[in-house]
């Protein structure tokens, strides 16, 4: 017979579930972003075209100096993982903490994104690396609407186990209820990819998002050792079907074969229901939970399309802040779509105030 001790602990479980206060740590590489409208003139002091994107250089400094104090410039805490850290921050309010870690120098950059987490509640786990630069990138905007990056990765590519063991960082590590990885770690840090896949608490989500298809493409083996013990892995339809190449798929391999190759990698050495989420632009969202069978979610028509940029890192940040709160997939699908809907209206990834 089922015990009133048994249903007082039954009772304390589930208002802990419903009261505990959710955590979220989100891991990658902080990218400070400023975008602005130039003349072509400053285009060619710098070396730099249209519609391209470089990596900087020792003499591309002096431009991002020069933009950053440019009162015209708009500023952005960017990076994928800190994109999807502002926007979980922004659905869980003040139901749940979020903090973002990351590797920046130690300069006025990095004080300009630290401020610009705290104020919007996010807590910013900074490893300031001596001697190395906050990653930046730049997008300079003709104005036609062409548009010339340059990127410097800078400290942001300096992630390692050893900043795992760091106080600020191994204490809210203990405590989140779920770990986002960035799949750019994959190419510069992969160690500590494999550390959290492997040595995360089972009670932990581990979530993973592709990136990008030149990730899948040129890092598939080290993508094939953690996807097994991944619990939530985020891709669109290109990084998708580039993963399931690389892996020995046919060249016309159809996005439903390769989505069904790759869920199938996420193994029973998760705890965690299974969750594959891949998106498709305007095209209806996919998503697999568990079995192959997977769902389909239509996404309403958005009209003012500002910059679509940002939106896969909106769905998978409102994502994970809605999944973690209530469990249920189709409320965390909906949450991420909404949140994508919103940012595409808007230049960058700013959460909406």
């Amino acid at each position: 017979m089922f015990s009133y001790v048994q249903f007082f602990f039954s009772a304390l479980r589930l208002f802990t579930f419903f009261h505990e206060k959710v955590r979220l740590l989100f891991v990658g590489s902080p990218l400070l972003d400023i975008s602005i409208r130039t003349e072509e003139e400053t285009l060619r002091h710098y070396g730099l075209k249209r519609d391209d994107c470089i990596i900087a250089r020792d003499n591309h400094d002096p431009l991002f100096q020069k933009i950053f104090r440019n009162p015209d410039s708009k500023l952005a805490a960017g990076g994928s993982a800190q994109n999807a850290a502002r926007i979980a921050k922004w659905i869980v309010k003040e139901k749940g903490e979020v903090a973002f870690a990351g590797c920046t120098g130690c300069d006025e950059y990095e004080a300009w994104m630290k401020s610009k987490l705290e104020t919007e509640g996010v807590l910013p786990l900074y490893i300031r690396i001596p001697d190395a630069s906050t990653g930046v990138c730049a997008c300079l905007l003709s104005r036609d609407g062409d548009r010339s990056m340059c990127c410097r990765q800078g400290a942001a590519a300096l992630f390692s186990t050893d900043h795992l063991k760091l106080d600020f960082v191994r204490s809210n590590l203990e405590r989140t209820q779920c770990i986002f990885v960035e799949g750019y770690f994959i190419v510069h840090s992969p160690n500590v990819v494999y550390t959290f896949a492997e040595h995360r608490l089972p009670s932990q989500i581990f979530s993973l998002s592709l990136s990008a298809e030149y990730v899948c493409r040129s890092h598939w083996k080290a993508l094939l050792r953690v996807i097994p013990k991944v619990d939530i892995l985020f891709g669109n339809e290109a990084e998708v079907t580039t993963l399931a190449t690389a892996m020995g798929g046919k060249d016309d391999i159809t996005m439903d074969e390769s989505v069904k190759l790759i869920h199938r990698l996420q193994t029973s050495e998760t705890t965690h229901s299974r969750i594959f989420i891949v998106t498709r632009g305007s095209k209806p969202l996919i998503a697999v939970q568990g079995s192959d069978e997977y769902q389909v979610f239509d996404i309403r028509r958005v009209d003012n399309v500002v910059d679509s940029v940002g939106c896969g890192d909106a769905l998978s940040g409102a994502f994970l802040a809605e999944y973690v709160q209530s469990r249920d997939l189709v409320s965390a699908i909906n949450a991420g779509i909404e949140a994508a809907r919103q940012i595409i209206q808007v230049p960058g990834c700013d959460p909406p105030h």
